[in-house]
């Protein structure tokens, strides 16, 4: 049997199956840092102290900030690709997509941070801009097909049709999980939870557009 080369982008594959769950344990530990220092004020040394390793051995995994970027990316989008592969099986799509969002929210409490860092960085850094919208296009990629199977539309007629409510829906994501980090720009008297329902109600609407059904999101809210 031929091994297993499967890898996180940003460290060598010859180690196999046993390198890509060592690099994915190490990129749990190093979130942190990059969340609380940014992408520009935490160093590699910084990383491999929060992986627990000695700095020339984190560089075997990963040989840059980019690489390390680029894998969380990797890793978020494998796990959206199988959330995906779930909802065109399911025998109700649009209900499973719309739970898909809800417990994308919630996941997502303790990255908005991390992310909010990443898409600062993505303007500042073109490399990093490159990664985060190629992430960006396989989602509203992923989104349109989706749309298609509620629409009853060819795969090209939903992306003339709906490329921009997958669009609309991704940045109401990318908003609602960045704010929930602590987004000072929002009024003291507004409660950050009261946003997530409001997100919901909306991408639920986009939902309802598309595809002519009757709402299916419970948000709790009157």
């Amino acid at each position: 049997m031929m091994p297993d080369t499967t890898h996180v982008p940003g460290h060598s594959p010859v180690h196999g199956t046993d390198s890509a769950v060592r690099s994915a344990d190490l990129l749990s530990r190093v979130k942190g840092v990059f969340a609380a220092k940014g992408f520009d004020g935490a160093s590699m040394q910084d990383l491999a102290r929060a992986a627990g390793i000695s700095a020339g051995n984190f560089y075997r995994y990963f040989p840059s900030k980019n690489a390390i970027i680029e894998a969380m990316v990797a890793m978020d989008m494998a796990r959206l690709e199988a959330d995906f592969a779930a909802i065109m099986r399911s025998p109700d799509p649009r209900a499973t997509l719309v739970e898909a969002i809800r417990r994308h929210l919630d996941d997502e409490d303790d990255d908005g941070a991390l992310w909010a860092e990443i898409e600062a960085t993505a303007l500042r850094k073109p490399e990093i801009g490159a990664i985060s919208g190629r992430f960006q296009d396989a989602v509203i990629g992923h989104l349109v097909r989706v749309f298609a199977l509620l629409s009853g539309a060819t795969p090209e007629q939903a992306a003339a049709d709906y490329a921009a409510h997958a669009y609309l829906i991704v940045l109401l994501i990318k908003g609602s999980v960045i704010s929930a980090c602590g987004d000072r720009t929002l009024p003291l008297s507004l409660e950050r939870s009261a946003l997530r329902p409001m997100v919901l109600r909306t991408i639920e609407g986009i939902l309802t557009e598309i595809s002519g059904a009757n709402p299916v999101v419970n948000t709790g809210s009157p």
